[in-house]
């Protein structure tokens, strides 16, 4: 891990663990570095501001956990590593999710979400050749399994996962390939 990564890290540490004694709109940056032996300028090295920080530990974390797994053939996994990852962070992500002024955040959860379904249905749809007039078909399944998806994560998350991972997991598996 370089560096930059590491005072990122240190960072975001301090303020998810601030998220369990205080409310967000609560917590200031003076706050959050208090708890680091950094500087409060160090912050602004790295982030505008706290959402900023709050979108980078969703989207650094997530991607050390399925980068290398997002292609068609393990995509169960993925969605799999993503609902544990969410369940057990789910306090500070409730959190998240329930801070109105965060609403952009839930932007970016769909953003995130869109980006990984497009990556897998790339990995899908050149596997299986189709051809580029079925681009309207693709970006049509994307968007839908996209912001559905999303919106699901947002819901379980909120309700305090449950069911659990495992078991939501298979539900949202089901669902994907039309077993009911």
């Amino acid at each position: 891990m370089n560096q930059q990564n590491a005072t990122k890290e240190i960072i975001s540490c301090s303020l998810k663990h601030l998220t369990s004694e205080k409310a967000i709109d609560k917590i200031s940056i003076t706050d959050i570095m208090d708890q680091t032996d950094y500087r409060r300028q160090t912050f602004y090295d790295h982030f505008d501001d706290k959402y900023d920080l709050i979108t980078w530990i969703f989207s650094h974390e997530v991607s050390e956990l399925i980068q290398s797994i997002m292609n068609w053939e393990k995509w169960e996994e993925a969605l799999f590593l993503l609902l544990e990852y969410l369940e057990a962070n789910k306090k500070y992500y409730k959190k998240i999710f329930s801070n109105i002024k965060l609403d952009s955040f839930k932007d970016y959860l769909m953003y995130y979400i869109k980006r990984s379904i497009q990556t897998i249905s790339d990995d899908y749809f050149q596997a299986h050749l189709v051809a580029d007039n079925n681009q309207p078909f693709i970006k049509a399944t994307t968007d839908f399994y996209a912001y559905g998806l999303s919106e699901m994560l947002y819901c379980w998350v909120l309700e305090d996962c449950e069911p659990d991972s495992k078991s939501y997991h298979e539900v949202l598996v089901q669902v994907i390939h039309h077993k009911c």
